[in-house]
Protein backbone atom coordinates (compact mmCIF):
# COMPACT_ATOMS: atom_id res chain seq x y z
CA UNK A 1 0.00 0.00 0.00
CA UNK A 2 3.16 2.45 0.58
CA UNK A 3 4.14 2.20 -3.03
CA UNK A 4 0.97 2.45 -4.26
CA UNK A 5 -0.20 5.65 -2.20
CA UNK A 6 3.58 6.95 -3.33
CA UNK A 7 2.53 6.15 -7.11
CA UNK A 8 -1.17 7.73 -6.94
CA UNK A 9 0.49 10.46 -5.06
CA UNK A 10 2.14 12.01 -8.17
CA UNK A 11 1.28 14.31 -10.32
CA UNK A 12 -1.93 13.56 -12.61
CA UNK A 13 0.49 13.62 -15.98
CA UNK A 14 2.89 11.14 -14.16
CA UNK A 15 -0.26 8.72 -13.26
CA UNK A 16 -1.06 10.05 -10.21
CA UNK A 17 -4.72 9.55 -9.31
CA UNK A 18 -5.77 12.44 -7.32
CA UNK A 19 -9.41 10.70 -6.08
CA UNK A 20 -7.58 7.75 -4.50
CA UNK A 21 -8.13 7.37 -0.71
CA UNK A 22 -5.81 4.86 1.27
CA UNK A 23 -7.13 3.12 4.47
CA UNK A 24 -5.42 0.57 6.60
CA UNK A 25 -8.68 -0.90 8.32
CA UNK A 26 -10.70 -4.22 9.46
CA UNK A 27 -13.39 -4.47 7.88
CA UNK A 28 -15.54 -4.88 10.75
CA UNK A 29 -14.58 -0.73 11.45
CA UNK A 30 -14.39 1.01 8.01
CA UNK A 31 -14.29 4.85 8.57
CA UNK A 32 -17.21 6.01 8.89
CA UNK A 33 -16.36 8.65 5.89
CA UNK A 34 -16.79 5.74 3.71
CA UNK A 35 -20.48 5.15 4.22
CA UNK A 36 -22.11 4.65 1.12
CA UNK A 37 -19.69 6.02 -1.30
CA UNK A 38 -18.78 2.75 -3.19
CA UNK A 39 -19.94 1.92 -6.27
CA UNK A 40 -17.80 -0.88 -6.58
CA UNK A 41 -15.87 -3.35 -3.49
CA UNK A 42 -14.07 -5.65 -5.06
CA UNK A 43 -12.27 -8.33 -2.57
CA UNK A 44 -9.50 -10.43 -4.21
CA UNK A 45 -7.56 -13.58 -2.07
CA UNK A 46 -8.29 -12.64 1.27
CA UNK A 47 -7.24 -14.86 4.35
CA UNK A 48 -7.45 -15.38 7.82
CA UNK A 49 -10.02 -13.41 9.27
CA UNK A 50 -11.40 -12.13 6.27
CA UNK A 51 -11.53 -14.77 4.56
CA UNK A 52 -13.71 -17.01 7.06
CA UNK A 53 -15.59 -13.76 7.90
CA UNK A 54 -17.05 -13.87 4.16
CA UNK A 55 -17.39 -17.48 3.86
CA UNK A 56 -18.96 -17.50 7.61
CA UNK A 57 -21.32 -14.68 6.43
CA UNK A 58 -20.30 -13.25 9.68
CA UNK A 59 -22.40 -10.41 10.32
CA UNK A 60 -19.57 -7.45 11.44
CA UNK A 61 -17.88 -8.24 8.54
CA UNK A 62 -20.89 -8.32 5.92
CA UNK A 63 -22.30 -5.01 7.63
CA UNK A 64 -19.03 -3.58 7.09
CA UNK A 65 -18.75 -4.13 3.43
CA UNK A 66 -22.59 -3.27 3.03
CA UNK A 67 -22.49 0.10 5.06
CA UNK A 68 -20.01 1.41 2.26
CA UNK A 69 -21.51 0.47 -0.64
CA UNK A 70 -24.15 3.17 -2.70
CA UNK A 71 -27.61 1.70 -3.22
CA UNK A 72 -27.54 -0.45 -6.36
CA UNK A 73 -23.29 -0.93 -6.14
CA UNK A 74 -21.67 -4.20 -6.61
CA UNK A 75 -19.64 -6.49 -4.63
CA UNK A 76 -17.17 -8.93 -5.97
CA UNK A 77 -15.17 -11.59 -4.42
CA UNK A 78 -12.38 -13.57 -5.54
CA UNK A 79 -12.12 -16.19 -3.15
CA UNK A 80 -10.58 -19.66 -2.60
CA UNK A 81 -10.28 -22.21 0.25
CA UNK A 82 -8.64 -25.66 0.69
CA UNK A 83 -7.22 -27.78 3.11
CA UNK A 84 -4.43 -25.38 3.81
CA UNK A 85 -6.72 -22.88 5.10
CA UNK A 86 -8.23 -24.82 7.88
CA UNK A 87 -5.75 -22.69 10.35
CA UNK A 88 -8.31 -19.86 9.71
CA UNK A 89 -11.73 -21.67 10.26
CA UNK A 90 -12.68 -22.98 6.81
CA UNK A 91 -12.80 -25.47 5.15
CA UNK A 92 -12.37 -26.15 0.94
CA UNK A 93 -15.10 -24.74 -0.62
CA UNK A 94 -17.44 -26.51 -3.24
CA UNK A 95 -20.09 -24.74 -5.52
CA UNK A 96 -22.87 -25.19 -3.42
CA UNK A 97 -21.34 -23.63 -0.24
CA UNK A 98 -21.53 -20.28 -2.05
CA UNK A 99 -24.77 -20.55 -3.34
CA UNK A 100 -25.66 -20.96 0.36
CA UNK A 101 -24.52 -17.70 1.53
CA UNK A 102 -27.54 -15.87 -0.53
CA UNK A 103 -29.51 -15.99 2.44
CA UNK A 104 -27.29 -14.69 4.98
CA UNK A 105 -26.18 -11.97 2.44
CA UNK A 106 -29.60 -10.71 1.62
CA UNK A 107 -29.79 -10.02 5.29
CA UNK A 108 -27.92 -7.46 4.88
CA UNK A 109 -29.91 -6.45 1.92
CA UNK A 110 -26.99 -8.00 -0.55
CA UNK A 111 -28.36 -9.86 -3.43
CA UNK A 112 -26.18 -12.57 -4.80
CA UNK A 113 -26.10 -12.50 -8.79
CA UNK A 114 -23.56 -14.60 -9.48
CA UNK A 115 -21.25 -17.71 -7.67
CA UNK A 116 -19.35 -19.49 -10.50
CA UNK A 117 -15.92 -20.99 -10.68
CA UNK A 118 -13.02 -18.28 -11.57
CA UNK A 119 -11.31 -18.95 -14.70
CA UNK A 120 -7.67 -17.49 -15.42
CA UNK A 121 -8.95 -14.51 -16.96
CA UNK A 122 -11.17 -13.05 -13.71
CA UNK A 123 -7.52 -13.49 -11.96
CA UNK A 124 -5.70 -12.03 -14.17
CA UNK A 125 -8.57 -9.06 -14.77
CA UNK A 126 -7.93 -8.43 -10.93
CA UNK A 127 -4.34 -7.56 -11.01
CA UNK A 128 -3.70 -9.74 -7.94
CA UNK A 129 -0.20 -10.67 -7.79
CA UNK A 130 -1.26 -12.88 -4.67
CA UNK A 131 -3.93 -14.75 -6.79
CA UNK A 132 -1.37 -15.00 -9.90
CA UNK A 133 1.63 -16.01 -6.98
CA UNK A 134 -1.55 -18.62 -5.51
CA UNK A 135 -1.88 -20.40 -9.23
CA UNK A 136 -5.68 -19.55 -8.45
CA UNK A 137 -7.81 -20.45 -11.40
CA UNK A 138 -5.00 -22.43 -13.29
CA UNK A 139 -3.90 -25.00 -10.39
CA UNK A 140 -5.57 -24.07 -7.39
CA UNK A 141 -9.62 -23.63 -7.43
CA UNK A 142 -11.19 -20.43 -7.02
CA UNK A 143 -14.48 -19.09 -7.02
CA UNK A 144 -16.03 -15.87 -8.16
CA UNK A 145 -19.28 -13.91 -6.61
CA UNK A 146 -20.98 -11.10 -7.33
CA UNK A 147 -23.66 -9.79 -5.61
CA UNK A 148 -25.42 -6.05 -5.37
CA UNK A 149 -26.64 -3.71 -2.59
CA UNK A 150 -30.66 -3.69 -3.59
CA UNK A 151 -31.38 -1.81 -0.13
CA UNK A 152 -30.09 -1.95 3.15
CA UNK A 153 -31.75 -3.88 5.61
CA UNK A 154 -35.19 -2.25 6.97
CA UNK A 155 -35.55 -0.01 4.11
CA UNK A 156 -37.78 -2.43 1.69
CA UNK A 157 -41.43 -0.72 1.55
CA UNK A 158 -44.43 -3.53 2.29
CA UNK A 159 -45.10 -4.94 -1.15
CA UNK A 160 -41.98 -4.83 -2.52
CA UNK A 161 -39.62 -7.70 -3.29
CA UNK A 162 -36.96 -8.08 -0.42
CA UNK A 163 -33.81 -10.24 -1.08
CA UNK A 164 -33.61 -13.67 -2.33
CA UNK A 165 -33.91 -16.43 0.10
CA UNK A 166 -32.30 -20.10 0.26
CA UNK A 167 -34.80 -22.98 -0.24
CA UNK A 168 -34.22 -26.64 -1.10
CA UNK A 169 -34.27 -27.77 -4.64
CA UNK A 170 -33.72 -30.68 -6.80
CA UNK A 171 -31.01 -31.06 -9.37
CA UNK A 172 -28.97 -27.78 -8.98
CA UNK A 173 -28.90 -24.03 -7.72
CA UNK A 174 -31.77 -21.95 -9.55
CA UNK A 175 -31.99 -18.23 -9.12
CA UNK A 176 -35.85 -17.40 -10.05
CA UNK A 177 -37.13 -14.28 -11.29
CA UNK A 178 -36.45 -10.87 -9.20
CA UNK A 179 -33.09 -12.38 -7.58
CA UNK A 180 -30.42 -10.92 -8.42
CA UNK A 181 -32.26 -8.77 -11.17
CA UNK A 182 -33.52 -12.24 -12.65
CA UNK A 183 -29.77 -12.70 -14.07
CA UNK A 184 -28.64 -16.80 -13.35
CA UNK A 185 -26.65 -17.58 -10.47
CA UNK A 186 -23.39 -19.79 -11.88
CA UNK A 187 -22.10 -19.21 -15.22
CA UNK A 188 -25.03 -21.12 -17.27
CA UNK A 189 -28.40 -19.31 -17.83
CA UNK A 190 -30.33 -22.58 -16.45
CA UNK A 191 -28.31 -24.35 -13.37
CA UNK A 192 -25.22 -25.48 -11.85
CA UNK A 193 -24.85 -28.66 -10.76
CA UNK A 194 -23.98 -28.83 -6.89
CA UNK A 195 -21.90 -31.34 -5.40
CA UNK A 196 -23.76 -31.17 -2.21
CA UNK A 197 -27.29 -30.47 -1.19
CA UNK A 198 -29.06 -27.70 -3.43
CA UNK A 199 -30.61 -24.41 -3.59
CA UNK A 200 -33.40 -22.15 -5.16
CA UNK A 201 -33.14 -18.55 -4.95
CA UNK A 202 -36.67 -17.10 -4.43
CA UNK A 203 -37.94 -13.52 -3.75
CA UNK A 204 -39.83 -12.57 -0.31
CA UNK A 205 -41.68 -9.85 0.31
CA UNK A 206 -40.54 -7.72 3.34
CA UNK A 207 -42.36 -5.27 5.69
CA UNK A 208 -40.81 -2.12 6.21
CA UNK A 209 -38.93 -3.13 9.12
CA UNK A 210 -37.18 -5.64 7.22
CA UNK A 211 -38.52 -8.72 8.72
CA UNK A 212 -39.88 -11.70 6.01
CA UNK A 213 -43.65 -11.04 5.08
Amino acid sequence: MAEASRRAGRRPERGGLANALFVVAAAEALPPELDGLADLVTVHFPWGSLLRGLLAAEPAVLAGLARIMRPGGSLRLLVSATARDAGAGVTPLQESDLAALAGAYAGHGLAVTGARPATPADVAASHSTWGKRLGAGRHRPAWLLEASLRARPGSAELGQAGAGLVEAAGGGVHAGPGVGGGQPLGHRPQDVAARGPTAELRPVQRHRDGGAG
